[in-house]
Parts: structure tokens; sequence; C-alpha cells
């Protein structure tokens, strides 16, 4: 397969700005955050498998899409990463026969193994020998691979890559959650389905906005109106609050998601960041918390509901702000929820906050 490096084009997303690369092959498609030149010794790889029912329409009964944009955002938070998107619906089988089985889950009562086996197609064909052979052309040896599919790291592996996994955590629904059990229970993945128990006083997990408990976490599509204007969500608000110069805290407001708005703050703070911000950071956090939580009451509701659970971020990127992924992280930013829960279960609730 030809791979001309020289043709790519910027390609502006939620997540940041990618690059998409001609791959010399209509079939596969090469997307990067940042030059594959400076990818790193380990990059953070995606194989993803085309999906149009829901990566283009939005179809909501598989976890494709969801893989997808998650993979994107790991990639935007590090700086770099690799999708090498394939031509491969239907786990290989292609479009026809995947509609004819997903029909027959939808008729039937079927799970994707038994509406394959019904249709007599083998569960997954699919092979990666063009991802191996652009991992070759770019000289990658090693690779964090995020997925849940032990056959992708099985497949890297005997063919001489050296792979870390690196799981992705669904987005679970009505529509996908008996899909995505029998992922695991039959074909061997490994997704994180493990909920935090409905009753009990442990501790409560929340990092993604798209799971369960995910409206604590300050990406959550919940707008707040503070300082005269409308911030779609916390985050916008937060990273604003680094600038002193008007422009640039608008510049941060006006971006289309949290995750652009981060990084936007991200790229800015090296020359404008405001004087003394990291004594000013958990105050501005905190203002932007209390203004959530006192506009929208169920949230209110729903913070309050926790208790007396402990709330931590839980993330192994984040060792302020959240719980550096094994418990050794700060955890402020659970700190100070928790202090909000306690300002609202108080008999003067949130008097004279967040204005």
């Amino acid at each position: 397969m030809k791979f001309p490096q020289d043709n790519w084009c910027e390609l502006p997303t939620k997540e940041g700005n990618f690059r998409m690369y001609d791959a010399g092959d209509e079939l596969v498609r090469v997307v990067s955050r940042g030059p594959l030149e400076d990818l790193g010794p380990s990059p953070l790889v995606r194989l993803h498998s085309s999906c149009l029912a829901s990566e283009v329409f939005g179809a909501v009964d598989c976890d494709c899409a969801d893989q997808l944009r998650e993979s994107m955002k790991l990639m935007a938070t590090e700086g770099q990463g690799l999708i090498i998107h394939l031509h491969q619906e239907g786990r290989g089988q292609g479009l026809a026969k995947k509609i004819k089985a997903v029909r027959l889950m939808q008729r039937d009562g079927l799970d994707t193994v038994e509406a394959f086996e019904a249709l007599n197609l083998e569960q997954d064909i699919r092979r990666y020998d063009l991802a191996v052979e652009l991992l070759q052309r770019l000289g990658i040896k090693e690779v964090r691979l995020i997925s849940n599919n032990p056959r992708k790291r099985a497949f890297l592996e005997a063919h001489g890559l050296v792979v870390q996994s690196v799981r992705t955590s669904p987005c679970v629904r009505p529509e996908n959650a008996e899909y995505l059990q029998s992922k695991n229970a039959k074909l061997g993945h490994k997704l994180p389905l493990e909920l935090d128990a409905a009753q009990g006083d442990g501790p409560i997990h929340f990092y993604h906005s798209d799971q369960p408990w995910g409206e604590l976490s300050n990406f959550s599509r919940h707008a707040v109106y503070l300082r005269g204007r409308v911030w779609a969500t916390v985050e916008h608000f937060y990273q604003a609050q680094k600038f002193e110069r008007e422009d640039l805290a608008e510049r941060v407001r006006q971006c289309q998601s949290p995750m652009l708005a981060k990084l936007v703050a991200d790229e800015l703070s090296p020359r404008h960041r405001r004087a003394g911000w990291p004594d000013m950071k958990e105050e501005a956090m905190l203002e932007g918390l209390r203004a959530k939580f006192r506009q929208h009451p169920d949230l209110a509701a729903r913070l309050v509901e926790s208790s007396p659970r402990h709330l931590a971020e839980h993330t192994a990127k984040d060792d302020y702000w959240g719980d550096g992924g094994d418990g050794s992280g700060l955890n402020r930013l659970g700190e100070l929820l928790m202090q909000v829960r306690d300002e609202l279960r108080s008999d003067d609730g949130l008097s004279g906050h967040g204005s």
C-alpha cells in the first residue's frame, strides 16, 4: 500500500485539531493528533472498525462511536495519538450481512453472537494487516492500544509489536446494555461494565460525563450563569478564569466543547495566564460548582442523594483534581463537591453564593 505522508489536511473537531492523511487506500483512513513524525516511541493507537450506523447516523444501540470519541479525547489530552480507521462493517462481514444480523436481533430478541450464528457467520473475521503495515512504515514498534478487544492486541503482538492495553469506558444505555454484556460474556471483550452499587455507603467514582454519576463532571452539559455570562459547562467557566484579558476569556467561553475549552486554555496559558493562578484556582472551581448545583435543582437533589458516600474523580491522568487512579491523588474536585453537598444540606443552602 502506498502511503503519501505529505498529503494531509487539518481536521478540526470538538475534541481538538487532528490531521487526516491519505493512506493510499480508500478503505483505510489515517487520523493523527499531531504530526505523524512526532508520535513518540509508544503512541496511543486506536484500530477502529467503521460503523456507519453510529458514526454517521447516530445510532445508540452499540458503542462504536463512543469508543472513537473517547479515543480522540484521550489523544487530545495527551497531545498525540494515531487512529487507523478501517472499513470493516459487521466485524468484517460487510454491511449487508450486518443489517441482516441486526434485524434478527431486533425481531427475534437475539444477542449479537446468536444472530451471527443464525446466519452461519463467523463471529469476527477482521484482520489488521494494513494497520500493521502502516505502523511498520512509521517505524512504530510499541503502542498503547485503545481497545477492550483482546483479539486486536493478540494480532499486533503476533506481528512483532509490543502492546499495552488502554481500556475505554463505555456509555451504557438501555439500547446497548445487553449488546455490551454479550460482547464481554461471549466474545471475550474486557469492557469495564461494573457500575457503582445503587445503594450502600461505598465511594462514588465519576469521570466521564456520559457515565453513571457523570453529572458530577465539569464536562457535563449543564450551563451556568456567572459574571453576567452564560457558560456552556463549568469547565468553560473554570478555564476562562485563568485569564485577566476579557478577549481571551471570551475565546474560551465560545469553544464548542469543554475539551476544546481546556485545550485552548492550555495553549494560551504559557504566555497569558494570570499571575497567582495556583492560589486562585480552587475558588474559581468552587464558584462554578456552586452555580451549577444552585441553578439546576435536579442536580442539587442528585448530589444530596449521594450523601454520605465519598466522591472521587477517578482518573490516573490527574492527581490534583482527581484521585490519581489509585487513591493517591488529592481528589480536590471530589472534596469540593462534598463541600457543596454539605452546603446544600444545611439550613441556608447556598445563600449568597454563585452570583
